[in-house]
């Protein structure tokens, strides 16, 4: 809640000062919305899945489009060391966020058209990766998507040199899978 102070003025001398507080209408208190708090906790640490270091997790702000059914995001960054010809160079990282939706079918329109195959994992979660080079043939992007449940998740690496790969973004994304079942 946000305090709200208003001064009041009617005649010529009369002077009101009062605070009010004023709940924000935050679309993750809305219905199907209920677990997005605890959603927090199922990003994996980075050693669980074999990087090195992850940001803080954060709420997202709001970013246009804003699909139906959206409730809020979490975002947090991991890092790996790389290593070229034997020397550990700059650490590459892979932005990763989650989404949560109030149902299945909404998390289904996040799952955005790309390139790449689409693949059901055991757990039931759809996963689609994809790996791009720019035009320039420098920078490579690597891009893994699933949706599980009612949470859609997005992990993206860009490097000049070595992004974290599909294979390693999709550890992180199995373990959140994990996590959203034990929440559930």
């Amino acid at each position: 809640m946000k305090p709200f102070r208003a001064i009041v003025a009617s005649g010529p001398i009369a002077l009101l000062i009062a605070t009010v507080s004023v709940a924000a209408a935050t679309p993750a208190s809305a219905r199907g919305c209920a677990q997005f708090n605890a959603l927090k906790r199922v990003f994996p640490k980075a050693t669980a899945v074999g990087l090195t270091s992850r940001t803080r997790i954060r709420r997202e702000a709001r970013r246009d489009p804003v699909l139906p059914g959206h409730c809020a995001t979490w975002f947090a960054t991991y890092r790996a060391k790389v290593g070229l010809l034997g020397v550990m160079s700059e650490a590459a990282h892979a932005d990763t966020s989650l989404t949560l939706y109030r149902t299945h079918k909404q998390a289904l329109r996040a799952f955005k058209p790309t390139s790449g195959p689409v693949k059901r994992l055991a757990n039931g979660a759809l996963v689609r990766t994809s790996n791009k080079i720019n035009s320039g043939g420098m920078r490579r992007t690597v891009e893994v998507d699933s949706v599980y449940r009612n949470v859609f998740i997005n992990s993206w690496s860009r490097n000049d040199v070595t992004p974290i790969l599909a294979a390693d973004q999709l550890r992180i994304h199995r373990r959140m899978h994990a996590g959203i079942r034990a929440t559930s």
